[in-house]
């Protein structure tokens, strides 16, 4: 694939410019005219494109973020809530600045965790945590975990919508207009999105899943899909580069199916397969039923009493495995003679044949081999995930906004689980 520089840059200049970009908002500059969470999607269009190493872009776009986070935290924690405040009235974003004062009223890493992952409240996350003297380590714990998540979805993102985009340019100039066309509808959906998940996500509870069967997708929670996509690819991505015996591409559909359920879920591994397939990997197509029916039972499955989540996570594994593994063996016999694509399991199914085991117990174990350890893997990732959201609360955080977190005369008043004011 030839390189094809992005808004006329070169990569070394594209790569400076991001970085630069991602500092300064994190900082603090208001960017209204480009978003971190855009700024990382163009940086996965440019790996895909080739113009990037991901194995320089992810790890200095993750130091940027962090660096700059601190370096706003600074700054902010010298300016306090009066002064902050009066400068977001004038730039149209104190309702933000509310709402994000709302949901750290806790503090704690997971409430900057959860803040830094909701649209449109991972730069005030910074701000509020600074005017309210939240110590050093909680913050940087929080803004480490969340920024891990941040770049991979983002990043994974990108790299999703540019490979069929990179594809149909290398196809000819006549259809250059239709991967611009495409490309330019998937950001315009993906910021409707954004902006309509934000109070969806903000009055989000885990332990209140009554009915997850029945429960229709919003437009709001639809937006969790384009992080699920980001996820998958993310975890594929490395799965390529570390040449590991693993799938590691379902992580962002199993962790939306326990926050949305089961029909988010169910749309977010589809979407991932039909945006694999004929790119990255060409024989993903016919797997999108399964990847549909992954999301689908892991949302169903996740319907447990997180409080035992050891238990639940079990439940969780056993029911991701038996869906990929079973799902999956005609699949392998009817499109790949029963290879799973994956060198351990396909060594495994070929000596068991030679052993004269039935072909399609030997595709089964060979299939099962490779689900078994992929599939903990990605119920350990989700459900911590998950969990990090909020559904333990072991400090009384909830992720709606809190009434006593409220502003006064004399500037904001935050408040503990135990009453003490910080």
């Amino acid at each position: 694939m030839n390189e094809l520089p992005l808004f006329g840059l070169g990569g070394n200049v594209l790569l400076v410019v991001i970085l630069v970009l991602l500092f300064a908002e994190e900082a603090g500059a208001p960017l209204f005219f480009i978003a971190g969470d855009l700024l990382l999607a163009v940086g996965g269009i440019a790996i895909a494109s080739g113009q990037l190493s991901p194995l320089v872009f992810i790890p200095a776009a993750f130091f940027a973020i962090v660096g700059g986070a601190l370096v706003g935290w600074e700054l902010f924690s010298r300016l306090g809530w009066d002064r902050l405040f009066s400068i977001a009235r004038r730039l149209h974003a104190g309702g933000v600045l509310q709402r994000a004062a709302g949901l750290l009223h806790n503090a704690g890493w997971r409430a900057v965790f959860v803040s830094r992952l909701i649209p449109g409240l991972r730069i005030y996350t910074t701000q509020i945590a600074a005017v309210s003297g939240m110590p050093r380590r909680p913050f940087f714990i929080g803004l480490v975990a969340a920024t891990v998540v941040y770049v991979a979805a983002f990043v994974g993102l990108g790299d999703a919508v540019g490979h069929p985009a990179i594809k149909l340019i290398d196809q000819g100039e006549g259809q250059a207009a239709v991967a611009i066309v495409g490309a330019v509808l998937i950001v315009a959906l993906f910021v409707l999105l954004r902006a309509r998940a934000q109070p969806a996500l903000v009055r989000l509870q885990l332990d209140d899943w009554k009915g997850a069967f029945l429960r229709r997708p919003s437009l709001a929670s639809l937006g969790l899909v384009p992080v699920a996509v980001g996820l998958d690819y993310s975890g594929h991505a490395l799965v390529e580069a570390a040449h590991l015996p693993l799938f590691l591409d379902s992580i962002g559909t199993v962790l939306v199916a326990i926050i949305a359920g089961p029909w988010i879920g169910g749309i977010a591994g589809l979407i991932t397969n039909l945006l694999s397939a004929g790119t990255i990997d060409p024989i993903a197509a016919p797997y999108c039923i399964i990847s549909l029916a992954l999301g689908f039972a892991a949302g169903l499955a996740a319907q447990r009493d997180w409080t035992r989540w050891f238990r639940g996570g079990l439940v969780l594994w056993g029911v991701c495995f038996l869906v990929a593994s079973m799902l999956s063996t005609p699949l392998n016999l009817l499109t790949n003679h029963g290879n799973s694509g994956v060198g351990l399991g396909d060594s495994v199914f070929h000596s068991l044949v030679a052993a004269h085991v039935p072909t399609a117990l030997a595709a089964f174990l060979g299939e099962a081999i490779v689900d078994l350890p992929d599939k903990l893997i990605t119920v350990v990732a989700a459900v911590l995930l998950a969990r990090a959201f909020g559904s333990s609360k072991p400090n009384g955080l909830t992720l709606r906004p809190c009434s006593r977190a409220r502003t006064t005369g004399r500037g904001l008043q935050l408040r503990t689980t135990h009453g003490r004011r910080q």
